[in-house]
C-alpha cells in the first residue's frame, strides 16, 4: 500500500510539473510575439488581408469566375502588385485549386472530405504561391532585371481540364503556365512551363527558380514529448550520386550523410532561419510538409544540378497567435536560352494528405515522405494493412483493434514460450540462490556454475526478454506510423473525436482529461499483478531494486502515453487486454514444469543437495580422505561415525602414555585435525 501512495504522489506531481512547464512555454512564447509586435510593428499586412480573401472563397459555393467579380486585395513584402486574381478551378472530388494572376501559382488548394480524409484542409501559401517563379544567377542571387519578378499572369484559356496562364515581355519573353488534372481519383495534378525567346539574341536566365509552396504547424493540444516543429520539413529525393564540388565526398557536395531521401525540420533551418542549399545530381523530388498534408514537386525532365532551399516563416492567424511554418524552392540551370525558340520543363505536383497507400501507388519513392525512420520496414506492412483492415471495417478505431490482435496472435507462441521460461526461471531461484552464495567472491567461477546449471535443467534465461525485444519495434514502428497518417486526422472512435489527437474528454486550466491513457495504465498494472514477481530472500538487491521499478512502469507510462494521439493508447491499451488473456490461458493449462518441481523439492530434502548441484570445496575433499569417505557424492552417516571411531582408537589416553615427548605432540595434532574433519561433516549433514 505504501509503495502505491508513493506512486500516485509521484504521478501528481509529474503531471503538475509537466502542466507549470506547459504553462510557462505558452507565456514564453506570448512575451516573444509582444516583443516582436513591437519592434516590427503589426502583422504582416498581407495574412489579414489573405484571411479575408479566404473567407471569400469559402463563400463562393457556385465556383464563379473570380475575375468577373470584384478583385481581391493582397500585399506581399516582396510583391508591388496592389491587386490580385484569384480563380477556382481543376476541381475533382478529393480537392480543388485556388490560381492566382500573381506568377500564375496556386495561391490555395482546397482539400475536401473524401475517401480516407475525414476532414476539410486548406493547404494555403499567404506569401508566395506554390509554384510561383523567379529567375537567379549562379550564386542564388535574383536575376536584377525585368525578368526578376514576372507577376501579373493573365489566365488565357479556362476550363475544366485545363488552364493556361501567359506573361509576356515584349520582343523579349513569354511565360506560359499550363495546369492539367487528368482522372479524379488523385491529388495529383500536372504542371508544364513553357518559356519562349521572343528576341533575336541569345537570353540569359540563369537558374529557373520554382516555390515548393510552405507548410504550417497543425493546431495541436499540448505534448511536452512531441515538438511540433519535428513534422515541419523541406526534403527531397536524390536519384544520382553526390556532386563533386572539389571531391566527391557527401560534405563537399553540399549534403549531409549522402543517403538518397533527406528532411530538414524547422529546428535545422539555423540562426538565420535558413537551412543550407543543397545540391542534388538528380532531384527525383522535393517537398514541403506538415504532420499529415504535404506539397511533392516531382520534375519529369531528367535535369542535373538541382538546388533545395528552405526556410522558416510564421503567418499570423491572429493578434494572439502566429503559425511557425517552413517554406522551400527547387532550382535548376538553365543559363541561356536561345533565340527565337521555346524550352518545356514538366512536372507533377501532388499537394494532398499523407496517406501511405496513395503516396505508394505514385511510385517514384514518394512513400518516403512518411518518414518511418529505421522502422520502416515495420512501418509500412503496418499501414498497408490498417488500410485494408479499413477497407472491411469501415472503420479505423475497430481496424486497431483488429490489427493489434493479429499481431498479439503471430506472436502468441513466442510469448507463451517465454511465460514458460519465466516459470521455470522462478523456479530455480532457491538452488540458484546457493551457488551465488558459494561462489560470491568469484564472479568468474559463478558464471561458469550457473550456465551449467542452465544447460542441466534446460533453461535459456533469456527466452523471457524476446517479446519485450520484439514489441519495442514494433511499438516504435506503430508510433511513427500512427503519428503522421492523415486517415486518422478527425477519425473518431468511442468518446474520441480524433484518433490522430488526444481523447481529451474534457480541459481543466488549459490541461486535457484523457480517459483513454488511465484505462491503459489499468489494464498494464492488472497484467503486472497477474504475473507477481518474487521476492524471497534469495533474490540480490540489483534484482530487489528492479523488481520495484517494474512496480511502477504502469504510471511510467502513463505519464509518456498521456499526451500522444488516442490511436496509438488505443493499441497498447488492446495490446495489454491481450496479454491479460494470454496469461489467464496460460494459468489454466497443466504445469510444464511440474516433473522439475518434484525433483528440486526431492534434492532440497536429500541431506546433501549442495553435493548434486556444486562441486565438493578443497577443505571438503581432504576431510573426506582423512576419514576414507569418497570425494564427492552423498556422505553416509554410519560410514562416517564408523571410519571416525576406528581412527581415533590410534589416539587413545593409553596409546598417547607409551609415546615419547616428541610423537606425543604430533599424535595430540592429528587427533586434533581428525576431530575438526568430523566435526566438519556432521554440520554439513545436519543442514
Amino acid at each position: 500500500m505504501k509503495n502505491i501512495l508513493i506512486g500516485v504522489g509521484m504521478l501528481i506531481l509529474a503531471f503538475y510539473m509537466l502542466w507549470e512547464q506547459g504553462k510557462q512555454s505558452q507565456e514564453f512564447l506570448e512575451q516573444n510575439r509582444l516583443a516582436d509586435d513591437k519592434e516590427i510593428g503589426s502583422p504582416v499586412e498581407a495574412n489579414r488581408t489573405y484571411n479575408s480573401s479566404q473567407q471569400a472563397l469559402s463563400n463562393n459555393s457556385s465556383g464563379l469566375d473570380f475575375n468577373q467579380s470584384e478583385s481581391i486585395s493582397i500585399h506581399s513584402s516582396i510583391d508591388s502588385l496592389e491587386k490580385e486574381e484569384l480563380y477556382e478551378g481543376l476541381s475533382n472530388s478529393f480537392s480543388s485549386l485556388i490560381f492566382t494572376n500573381h506568377s500564375g501559382g496556386v495561391r490555395e488548394v482546397n482539400l475536401k472530405q473524401f475517401s480516407r480524409l475525414s476532414r476539410d484542409y486548406n493547404m494555403t501559401h499567404p506569401d508566395e504561391p506554390l509554384l510561383s517563379l523567379s529567375f537567379v544567377d549562379e550564386s542564388g542571387r535574383t536575376l536584377s532585371s525585368d525578368l526578376s519578378f514576372p507577376k501579373k499572369y493573365k489566365r488565357i484559356v479556362t476550363g475544366d481540364q485545363s488552364i493556361v496562364y501567359e506573361w509576356e515581355l515584349p520582343n523579349k519573353l513569354r511565360i506560359q503556365r499550363k495546369y492539367t488534372r487528368e482522372n479524379d481519383n488523385t491529388y495529383v495534378f500536372n504542371h508544364k512551363l513553357i518559356l519562349t525567346n521572343l528576341s533575336s539574341d541569345p537570353l540569359p536566365l540563369g537558374r529557373v527558380k520554382i516555390n515548393l509552396g510552405c507548410a504550417f504547424r497543425m493546431p495541436r493540444l499540448y505534448n511536452p514529448f512531441d515538438n511540433a516543429a519535428t513534422y515541419l520539413n523541406v526534403g527531397y529525393y536524390n536519384a544520382g550520386l553526390p556532386l563533386a564540388e572539389g571531391c566527391s565526398c557527401a560534405e563537399c557536395s553540399g549534403r549531409i550523410d549522402g543517403e538518397k531521401e533527406e528532411f530538414f525540420q524547422l529546428n535545422e533551418m539555423g540562426a538565420t532561419g535558413e537551412m543550407e542549399t543543397k545540391k542534388l545530381s538528380q532531384a527525383k523530388w522535393a517537398c514541403v510538409n506538415n504532420q499529415f498534408f504535404i506539397n511533392i514537386i516531382r520534375p519529369l525532365d531528367n535535369f542535373a544540378n538541382y538546388w533545395i532551399e528552405g526556410r522558416s516563416i510564421q503567418k499570423s492567424e491572429s493578434e494572439q497567435e502566429d503559425l511557425q511554418g517552413v517554406s522551400g524552392t527547387i532550382s535548376f540551370p538553365l543559363a541561356y536560352l536561345s533565340p527565337n525558340s521555346s524550352k518545356e520543363f514538366a512536372f507533377s505536383i501532388y499537394a494532398g494528405p499523407k496517406d501511405y497507400a496513395g503516396l505508394s501507388e505514385l511510385g517514384h519513392e514518394q512513400k518516403k515522405v512518411m518518414q518511418f525512420g529505421v522502422f520502416w520496414w515495420i512501418s509500412e506492412p503496418l499501414s498497408w494493412l490498417l488500410n485494408k483492415l479499413h477497407g472491411f471495417l469501415g472503420s479505423y478505431g475497430l481496424a486497431i483493434i483488429v490489427l493489434t490482435i493479429l499481431i498479439k496472435l503471430i506472436l502468441w507462441p513466442l510469448t507463451a514460450q517465454a511465460t514458460r521460461s519465466q516459470k521455470k526461471m522462478q523456479s530455480l531461484q532457491k538452488p540458484m540462490s546457493k551457488l551465488r552464495e558459494k561462489h560470491k567472491g568469484n564472479s568468474q567461477k559463478l558464471n561458469q556454475e550457473m550456465m551449467k546449471f542452465y544447460k542441466e535443467h534446460k533453461v535459456n534465461p533469456f527466452a523471457g526478454c524476446w517479446p519485450i525485444l520484439i514489441q519495442i519495434p514494433i511499438f516504435l514502428g506503430m508510433f511513427w506510423m500512427l503519428r503522421s497518417a492523415a486517415e486518422l486526422y478527425g477519425q473518431s472512435f468511442l468518446w474520441a473525436s480524433d484518433l490522430s489527437e488526444q481523447d481529451h474528454v474534457s480541459q481543466v486550466q488549459g490541461f486535457s482529461l484523457n480517459v483513454l491513457p488511465i484505462l491503459m495504465v489499468i489494464t498494464q498494472w492488472f497484467q503486472m499483478k497477474l504475473n507477481p514477481m518474487q521476492m524471497g530472500p534469495e533474490l540480490s538487491d540489483a534484482q530487489r531494486i528492479n523488481a520495484k521499478m517494474m512496480r511502477f512502469m504502469p504510471f511510467m507510462f502513463l505519464i509518456f502515453l498521456y499526451f500522444f494521439s488516442s490511436a496509438l493508447v488505443l493499441y497498447w491499451t488492446i495490446q495489454n487486454l491481450m496479454t491479460i488473456l494470454q496469461t489467464l490461458i496460460t494459468k489454466k493449462a497443466p504445469d510444464p514444469q511440474k516433473d522439475l518441481k518434484t525433483e528440486l523439492e526431492t534434492e532440497h530434502d536429500t541431506e546433501d543437495n549442495s553435493r548434486v548441484l556444486s562441486e565438493v570445496s578443497e577443505k571438503e575433499k581432504s576431510y573426506r580422505n582423512l576419514l576414507g569417505l569418497k570425494s564427492k557424492g552423498n556422505i553416509d552417516p554410519k560410514l562416517l561415525e564408523n571410519n571416525y571411531q576406528e581412527r581415533a582408537k590410534n589416539y587413545s589416553d593409553s596409546r598417547l602414555k607409551e609415546m615419547n615427548s616428541g610423537k606425543r605432540r604430533l599424535a595430540l595434532d592429528k587427533k586434533q585435525r581428525l576431530e575438526q574433519a568430523y566435526q566438519f561433516l556432521l554440520d554439513i549433514l545436519k543442514k
